[in-house]
């Protein structure tokens, strides 16, 4: 199969080392990686990938200049293998450069031709993404006449682990959490804080990883719902992941920030995840915050931007930074604000640029 891990756009170098640690080759390219595959490595993306948000499976191209013609080539498009009589599917298709510019007519005639080829009816439904089981989302890209259609095989969302219903007032995204860490080359061997915790996600993705754990462990996918799904051979794949996880993260994880309720959030998540154990969580202000080992170790934190969260950043850098200094601690941070970040003192590089609620944020290491 031709598959296509979707991830946010910054985050193509991430999701490339993650493809490669689980040994399949791909192409990077602006948005995620092609690659080649089977109805296997499909599932495993979907279970193992900590920073793609949905693996895509192409179903085909068709040229077509018409809407009759689109619906006669795209009929003989194995819709079969992605949808059921009677389940409901969702489209979402863009027109680019094409005679057929019409996003809703080109929907209307794919619809036509799903039916056509599975002999009856299948209704259109939403695809809501931060939904537990949205209806299958198929896509279309319409470009210089071209239409090439994919299935969705996530469904909700793969930032959707599972554990995390608390939330802080600006929630990071569990996908964009793995990435800080994983970019910022943290293993699980040495310890982590993040002293500005919010509802936990760093120190909880930290504990996910450190422990080997596979962060669609505890979810359910599309594919599980297509017809052909061997359960048999997933819920091996899922017993494989069990037996190879690490009973406690090997090294320290700790958390902290100064709101209660955050603090209450994060404690709430990582005992839906299963690592409480494994993590210190504290309400602390951020000057006051010791981390729960000796470095050298990671400070990997987002860092308020000023905007929902309101502070004064730049005395919060120059905590930040003496707390880097007292620990001993490499720090990663994720800012939308290089000018408060030049008040931690520290030798920042840049590790990769991406959006966060629509801001653009860099991760800034020392």
């Amino acid at each position: 199969m031709d598959l296509f891990a979707v991830c946010t756009p910054g985050l193509e170098p991430v999701l490339a080392a993650e493809l490669g640690a689980l040994g399949l080759q791909a192409r990077s390219v602006p948005g995620g990686a092609e690659l080649k595959g089977d109805a296997r490595d499909l599932e495993r993306l979907n279970l193992w990938l900590r920073t793609a948000s949905r693996v895509l499976v192409r179903l085909g191209q068709v040229k077509a200049t018409s809407f009759a013609e689109l619906v006669k080539k795209a009929s003989t498009l194995p819709f079969e293998t992605v949808a059921r009589l009677g389940e409901p599917v969702a489209m979402r298709v863009t027109c680019h450069k094409s005679r057929l510019y019409h996003s809703g007519a080109v929907a209307q005639r794919l619809h036509e031709a799903l039916q056509e080829r599975l002999g009856g009816g299948v209704p259109l439904g939403d695809h809501d993404e931060e939904g537990a089981q949205p209806a299958q989302l198929l896509l279309a890209r319409f470009d210089h006449d071209v239409c090439t259609v994919s299935a969705d095989s996530s469904g909700a969302l793969l930032h959707r682990r599972g554990y995390r219903l608390a939330q802080s007032q600006a929630p990071l995204r569990e996908t964009l959490a793995a990435a800080v860490l994983l970019a910022a080359g943290y293993t699980g061997a040495e310890p982590l804080l993040d002293p500005l915790c919010g509802s936990g996600t760093i120190p909880i993705e930290a504990a996910l990883i450190a422990r080997r754990r596979a962060p669609g462990l505890a979810r359910d996918f599309a594919f599980q719902r297509w017809p052909g799904h061997d359960a048999r051979r997933f819920e091996a794949l899922r017993g494989q992941a069990r037996e190879q996880e690490l009973l406690r993260a090997p090294a320290a994880i700790a958390g902290s920030d100064a709101d209660t309720a955050a603090v209450a959030a994060a404690r709430e998540n990582s005992e839906r995840a299963g690592v409480a154990g494994d993590l210190r969580l504290d309400q602390l202000p951020l000057r006051e915050v010791h981390p729960a080992a000796p470095g050298p170790g990671l400070i990997a934190t987002n860092p308020p931007y000023g905007v929902r969260v309101r502070g004064d950043l730049p005395h919060l850098y120059a905590d930040l930074g003496d707390l880097a200094r007292r620990s001993g601690y490499r720090v990663a941070a994720l800012t939308a604000y290089h000018r408060a970040a030049k008040r931690a003192g520290l030798p920042w590089k840049s590790l990769l640029r991406t959006l966060n609620g629509g801001l653009k944020v860099e991760l800034l290491a020392s």
